[in-house]
C-alpha cells in the first residue's frame, strides 16, 4: 500500500469518512513496514512522520460533552495499533490510567500539557517526578506506564496517541485501569480515561487500592472540578454526583 492510496483511507470508527493528511498517512505506511516495534521506535516513527497540529483538526473535538474529561476520537485502526486524537480544553484533566493491552506507544502533544506519572506498589500510588509535555514534543509509552495528563492553561489543544501490540488484539486499550481513588478501587474500561465512569462503562472493579499524600489530593481536586463542570450543564439534579461532590469537599478540607 502506498501513501497516495492511504489518503483515501477513512476513519474506521465514524460514519463520516475523513480522508488522511499526507502526514498521517506517512506514519501508518511505516508502521505497517515495521515487523517490530518499541516505545523508542514507535517515538521515532512519530517524530519522522513530522505531523502538524492543524492536520488534526477535523478529529478534534473542543465542544466534548462535560461528562468526558477531554475529547477523544479514533482516527485509524489495525490490529496492532491504533491512533487517536485527544482535545483538550482549558480544565481537561484524564483520570489516572494505564493503556490497557497496550505494549508501546508514544504521544505527541500539541500544547502545553502538564504530565504525571505513577508508580503502584504494593496497591498504593505514588507520585514519580513531573515530566511535562511541551508544544511538539513527543514521548515514548511503555506498557508499564500509569499516568495523566491535563491542561491547566488558558489555550485549548489537541494530541495525538499512537498505541500498538506485538500480537493481534481488539482493542489496542481495552481493558484499560483507571484508579478511582476516592472509591478505592480500580475501573476496567474499554473507553476513555474519564472521571466518574458511568456503570455501564465500566466492566469490572477491583478494590484496596489507595495513594500516596500528593496524589490523593491532586486526585480528588481535579475529580471535584470535573463534578462541578458537569452539573453546572446537567439539565437535572444528579444525586450520585452531589453525594460524590460533597465527599470530595470534606476530604480535601482536611489536606
Amino acid at each position: 500500500m502506498n501513501r497516495d492510496s492511504l489518503t483515501e483511507l477513512s476513519v474506521s470508527s465514524t460514519e463520516t469518512a475523513i480522508a488522511l493528511p499526507l502526514s498521517l498517512a506517512k506514519l501508518i505506511e511505516t508502521l505497517r513496514n515495521q515487523p517490530n516495534l518499541s516505545p523508542d521506535l514507535a517515538r521515532q516513527c512519530l517524530l519522522a512522520a513530522g505531523i502538524q497540529a492543524e492536520d488534526l483538526m477535523p478529529w478534534a473535538t473542543f465542544d466534548h460533552p462535560a461528562t468526558d474529561s477531554y475529547g477523544r476520537r479514533l482516527v485509524y485502526e489495525t490490529d496492532t495499533f491504533e491512533i487517536m486524537v485527544m482535545s483538550w480544553v482549558p480544565g481537561d484533566w484524564s483520570a489516572i490510567h494505564d493503556h490497557g493491552c497496550a505494549q508501546w506507544g508514544a504521544v505527541q502533544c500539541f500544547g502545553a500539557a502538564e504530565h504525571y506519572a505513577y508508580r503502584l506498589k504494593d496497591r498504593q500510588l505514588q507520585a514519580q517526578p513531573a515530566e511535562h509535555y511541551t508544544p511538539g514534543s513527543v514521548q515514548a509509552i511503555d506498557r508499564h506506564l500509569i499516568h495523566q495528563m491535563g491542561n491547566p492553561g488558558p489555550h485549548q489543544f489537541l494530541s495525538l496517541h499512537l498505541y500498538g501490540c506485538d500480537r493481534p488484539c481488539h482493542p489496542i486499550t481495552g481493558n484499560a485501569r483507571i484508579f478511582d481513588l476516592l472509591e478505592g478501587c480500580v475501573h476496567y474500561t474499554q473507553g476513555g480515561a474519564f472521571f466518574c465512569l458511568p456503570e455501564e462503562q465500566i466492566t469490572r472493579r477491583q478494590s484496596g487500592i489507595c495513594g500516596d499524600y500528593q496524589t490523593i489530593e491532586r486526585h480528588h481536586q481535579q475529580m471535584r472540578d470535573r463534578i462541578r463542570r458537569i452539573l453546572a450543564v446537567s439539565p437535572e439534579p444528579k444525586p450520585a454526583l452531589q453525594d460524590k461532590l460533597a465527599q470530595l469537599e470534606q476530604q480535601l478540607a482536611r489536606f
